[in-house]
């Protein structure tokens, strides 16, 4: 099923269009945002004009025609302070629903926390620790503390971007004294908030919604300015920034006019005059706390709004299990195929969530990753790699093929580009570049050192990688090319592989019930890189092994 929510905020109305699979992590199929600025004078005045309710009749039916047009039904409509605040929100809703044909809900400031907090959780692996979420918008700001599973602490707040940027900034640029009187009364508003969070506690800060995304956008990209030439371009669903960079941002912003903010990279045009107002509210609430870093996370208040109606409907809970049992939960739950995706972390809902938008080869997909991770175990004085090292393979595993949905030539390469270009949460963009590479080489020619320049730049995405990166990927995928030559054919004639290590040389021990002529061919081409790397021999045997049927015949 296809389903939309549209969230009326105080300075833009969000769209986002789902698709839902029982079981499945919910895959977004298209975003849109227009700034409509509802809170604009609403926020002080504390009533829609009738300019802010055309331009929003306006989005909205512009957000509806959308959602229909991929054939998303329900469409949830949301909204949050300027609607919830403002004295005319029956008028503006009713209208909501005669033109634009749409229910609009108003979100208590608690409850958009909630929703917020169940969002950030889908995403986040929280490794047994407590998130302080900070989502900052035009007119509130929630807090939310929660280590994935209920809420410990839910409070919203009556400032935001929008509401201090109207109340306090006059001048362009702003001046000292107004950021002085800005940033006494965000403390002194802040105080009873930062008394509760503090008596909770918490591990780790997240930080979500707009403003907050575009201070860790153009504090990374003020970064970047500065990196190596080989920075990799693999985009992370998150960042973490300092509370140094945030401060270094805010003076350098302080300084500018509206014009100028507007040229800032990972500042958006339409928020470079509420900015200043917004960056300094993130600085205060970190600053305030004692925090000295922040994760953002892309999924906030819309994406909640998708869950809570998934869970209402029973379309996350009901549990639909095809091969793994319950104890494969965890770290080897990807070596089965799975269709609850509640047993999984974040990391492998988004794997498969990838892996199912291009139509992977379940069965094939799921046989590599056994195959490559008994491998991976029966190798390690070898390839001496971690666990992290064992889940990338897995990973990639499942992932090798979906060039497929491409074409079949260069299906490899068409993989690395599907991978490159998809939203992973809960990978770094490191992670991202070398989950993608490895998928890149499960076949093809192995990079050469000290390539020419045609070389590299037919491998620019190796070349892209650290020295320790790259040897890390190559051995992975050496792994990686064994496994699915294993299964050339695709229907799991080898049941299982195991590996003899003696002096120099590594026997790989194929069990099976039948004809596998051809994935043991296959295998043994595929070899190569392994015997290179590894710098031993290389050879092949078939372990017999009597299926079921066979096994009755034979007692008889």
């Amino acid at each position: 099923m296809k389903l939309a929510a549209i969230d009326i905020g105080s300075n833009s109305i969000h769209l986002v269009i789902v698709r839902a699979v029982k079981g499945q992590h919910p895959e977004i199929i298209d975003r849109e945002k227009e700034m409509v600025r509802l809170g604009a004078g609403t926020l002080r005045e504390h009533r829609l004009s009738k300019e802010t309710i055309d331009r929003a009749i306006t989005t909205l039916r512009r957000f509806k025609k959308m959602a229909e047009h991929n054939g998303a039904d329900p469409i949830i409509t949301t909204a949050t302070s300027a609607v919830r605040e403002s004295r005319n929100s029956d008028s503006f809703i009713d209208q909501v629903r005669k033109e634009v044909g749409l229910d609009v809900h108003v979100l208590p400031g608690v409850e958009e926390a909630r929703l917020i907090a169940m969002a950030v959780s889908e995403v986040t692996d929280f490794n047994n620790r407590r998130a302080l979420i900070v989502d900052i918008g035009g007119g509130s700001t929630e807090f939310i503390i929660t280590g994935g599973g209920e809420p410990e602490l839910l409070f919203s707040l009556r400032v935001g971007a929008v509401r201090l940027t109207e109340k306090f900034i006059t001048t362009d640029p702003v001046s000292n004294e107004e950021r002085e009187r800005l940033i006494a009364t965000i403390r002194s508003d802040f105080t009873r908030a930062a008394s509760e969070i503090r008596n909770v506690g918490y591990d780790f800060v997240i930080g979500t919604s707009g403003t907050v995304l575009n201070m860790v956008n153009a504090a990374v990209q003020a970064d970047d300015a500065y990196s190596s030439e080989n920075a990799s371009d693999y985009e992370s669903f998150s960042h973490t920034v300092k509370l140094d960079q945030i401060e270094w941002l805010n003076r350098k912003l302080m300084r500018m006019t509206v014009r100028e903010r507007r040229r800032v990279p990972g500042i958006e045009k339409g928020r470079a005059d509420i900015i200043v107002a917004g960056g300094l509210l993130l600085q205060c609430i970190l600053s305030e706390l004692g925090a000295s870093e922040m994760t953002s996370c892309d999924w906030s208040l819309r994406e909640g709004v998708i869950l809570d109606h998934l869970r209402r409907q029973r379309e996350v809970n009901e549990v639909y299990r095809l091969a793994p049992a319950p104890a494969l939960a965890g770290e080897d739950a990807l070596l089965y195929p799975v269709t609850e995706d509640s047993i999984l972390d974040v990391r492998a809902r988004s794997v498969l969530s990838v892996a199912r938008r291009y139509d992977y080869d379940v069965a094939h997909s799921h046989h590599v990753v056994r195959l490559a991770t008994r491998i991976f175990d029966d190798t390690k004085e070898l390839h001496r790699l971690n666990g992290q090292d064992r889940k990338l393979l897995q990973y990639g595993a499942i992932l090798h093929d979906i060039g497929y949905h491409i074409a079949h030539n260069n299906h490899h390469r068409h993989g690395l580009y599907l991978i490159k270009n998809s939203e992973m949460p809960g990978f770094t963009g490191d992670e991202i570049a070398m989950m993608a590479t490895m998928v890149r080489y499960h076949r093809g020619s192995l990079p050469r050192k000290g390539g020419d320049r045609r070389s590299k730049r037919e491998h620019e995405d190796y070349y892209a990688l650290d020295r320790t990166q790259r040897v890390r990927v190559l051995r992975l995928a050496s792994i990686l090319q064994i496994a699915d030559g294993l299964d050339r054919s695709h229907r799991q004639l080898i049941s299982d592989v195991h590996c003899r290590i003696e002096d120099k040389s590594v026997t790989f021990f194929a069990s099976s019930s039948g004809e596998c002529e051809l994935e043991i061919w296959s295998a043994e081409r595929k070899s190569a890189w392994f015997s290179e790397i590894f710098e031993v021999g290389v050879r092949f045997e078939r372990d017999l092994t009597m299926s079921p049927e066979m096994e009755s015949a034979a007692a008889m």
